[in-house]
């Protein structure tokens, strides 16, 4: 079992779902039991995979053979692994869907079809993580689509059907832009393996020594783009964002967990995988655009945050503005900036995912988010109070908590960055200012002052499950923004790797 972690990590919740689906509506009772135990032993699992991975540079718990080898001559190979991009968007991972399990420890109405779908998604979004080969990859990144988009259409709110349909459609559309280069790059280079992409030279499409122009540009810079937007879509970026504040309003608790936390990082974690990698040339002649997207996300996503009046849709926007803070650092193409948007991305994991627990926990119990209709929480819920101040201050980058330390560190990266201006980076600020507006904003209106609740609510305080999910996210956020270095270590070598592959470009 030690050579196949990866494999078991991926296909238990798999396997699990379609036994699942087999069982008779007498075992109704047992389907949450199943996708709970299913968790837990990927936390084992998880545990023993740490206790093999180390911080050297280079692919670790590599699996790699033969999968699909036609007459024609097309080619593909099971190939996982973990280095340190993926190894903490794994752990990432697992801790949301355990929690994503218990927070849907109530779900009654279909539950079978819930639960199974939740442990398909589940192999898919950490397969998704792991497979380092483009068609492997693909798989399971559409893999992610289907359960998503019915998890949030039958399950969801209101508008449910509306939000569905737009999530799919705009991940369809990204998809397909990124076939198109996938296609392209089987042509040019005769594999799907991601590190023969990187240190081979294609030929015929996407040739480095005599570059295919279309309408005047390379193909490769087109590929890009295209990349870009396939993935930018996914991150979301402005302004291709406009599907995710309907999802998280329309979609349940635990679907909006791991819609904010997990599957928004398959975009920056493909930008890095597959886009920077592979087409560094690209990457530097678009730098200022990538740079651009990154600080409209910021300023406009914060900007909404601060205009919202529904409690989710804020903390929705609020993730548009952070996942700015990845393409920025991206964009400055220096180790401190490349490190500090993949510190972001597994540092917003857990903050969001908080935050939108907190949301639930108002929901499940007035069923209303509209933040006027409440005032002076903090007297009736302390214990509840204590862990909204740990996501908001984690939110608007208090030093001490992990929100801070991908921050600065994208900060810091572009403004020393030669390859944008500073005015970008400067402009970008204004996120952290409006960012302490919504949070505090938000904190004095709903948990301070006369308690005030609109309705015949008794709005008790948590309840040992919702501690439960809670606890080990608070823990993390402030272990890691005192300790960054216990995950920043791991990150440094890709890191390096990506930006001397940049800088070794000569233009």
């Amino acid at each position: 079992m030690a050579q196949h972690l990866l494999t078991f990590l991926i296909f238990l919740p798999v396997a699990a779902a379609l036994v699942l689906l087999t069982l008779p509506p007498a075992f109704k009772t047992y389907y949450r039991w199943i996708a709970l135990g299913v968790s837990l032993v990927q936390v084992l699992i998880l545990l023993m995979i740490i206790n093999q991975f180390n911080a050297a540079p280079g692919l670790q718990l590599t699996e790699r053979v033969p999968w699909i080898d036609l007459s024609i001559g097309l080619k593909a190979e099971y190939f996982i692994a973990l280095d340190g991009l993926s190894f903490p968007l794994v752990a990432l991972s697992v801790l949301i869907l355990l929690i994503a399990v218990i927070s849907s420890w109530n779900v009654t109405d279909r539950s079978k079809g819930y639960f199974a779908l939740l442990l398909i998604l589940n192999g898919a979004v950490i397969g998704s993580f792991c497979a380092l080969d483009l068609l492997l990859f693909y798989l399971f990144f559409e893999f992610m689509l289907l359960p998503m988009y019915f998890l949030i259409g039958i399950w969801g709110g209101p508008n449910r059907e509306y939000a569905s349909i737009k999530f799919f459609l705009y991940t369809l559309l990204g998809s397909i832009f990124i076939l198109l280069v996938i296609i392209g790059l089987y042509i040019s280079a005769g594999s799907f393996a991601l590190p023969d992409l990187y240190t081979s030279s294609p030929a015929s499409i996407f040739s480095v020594q005599t570059p295919v122009m279309i309408l005047g540009w390379p193909a490769r810079n087109w590929a890009f783009l295209l990349l870009l937007i396939g993935f930018g879509i996914k991150l979301p970026m402005v302004p291709l964002h406009t599907w995710l504040p309907d999802a998280h309003v329309e979609a349940s608790t635990p679907i909006s967990v791991i819609l904010a936390a997990l599957l928004l990082k398959i975009g920056g974690y493909g930008l890095l995988r597959v886009a920077y990698p592979i087409f560094p040339d690209g990457a530097f002649a678009m730098s200022i655009l990538v740079a651009v997207l990154g600080m409209l996300s910021i300023v406009y996503g914060a900007m909404n945050a601060l205009a919202s009046k529904d409690f989710k849709r804020l903390i929705a926007y609020s993730s548009v503005s952070h996942m700015g803070f990845v393409l920025l650092g991206l964009a400055s193409g220096t180790i401190e900036g490349v490190t500090g948007a993949i510190f972001q991305m597994s540092s917003h994991g857990l903050i969001s995912a908080m935050l939108f627990l907190i949301a639930g926990v108002i929901y499940d119990r007035a069923h209303d988010r509209t933040i006027s209709n409440y005032s002076g929480l903090a007297s009736r819920m302390p214990v509840y109070t204590t862990f909204v101040l740990v996501a908001f201050f984690a939110t608007l980058g208090l030093p001490g908590l992990s929100g801070f330390v991908g921050e600065v560190m994208v900060f810091l990266g572009a403004f020393s960055s030669q390859r944008i201006p500073v005015w970008i980076a400067a402009t970008s600020v204004m996120g952290l200012i409006l960012a302490a507006g919504y949070c505090l904003w938000t904190i004095q209106r709903m948990f301070f002052g006369p308690y005030a609740v609109k309705g015949e609510y008794v709005l008790d305080d948590i309840n040992a499950r919702e501690k439960l999910m809670l606890i080990p996210l608070s823990i993390l956020i402030i272990v890691l923004g005192i300790f960054p270095q216990l995950l920043i270590r791991y990150i440094d070598p890709f890191s390096m790797q990506i930006v001397d592959l940049i800088k070794g470009l000569n233009f």
